[in-house]
């Protein structure tokens, strides 16, 4: 089950220099397809994983990376 602490957790992996956008989006993906969500925040993880899956789609016309700051702000962290 993906929570809001695991996701809060990547996002910071990132800023920190340990994990690039593409990586960070990779994850987002798998669990996008592949976990449950904290029922509690299952909106919240769905919207902001795919945020962060949809920073690197290649069928975009340009590249934007979220406002990571942002994200965490919301989730809490």
């Amino acid at each position: 089950m993906v929570t809001r602490a695991d996701l809060i957790s990547q996002i910071e992996l990132h800023l920190e220099g340990q994990l690039t956008v593409e990586d960070l989006a990779a994850w987002a993906e798998d669990v996008f397809r592949e976990e449950e969500f904290e029922e509690e925040y299952a909106d919240q993880l769905s919207d902001t994983l795919a945020m962060i899956r949809d920073a690197v789609d290649p069928h975009r016309f340009r590249w934007e990376e979220p406002n990571f700051a942002e994200m965490l702000q919301e989730l809490g962290g």
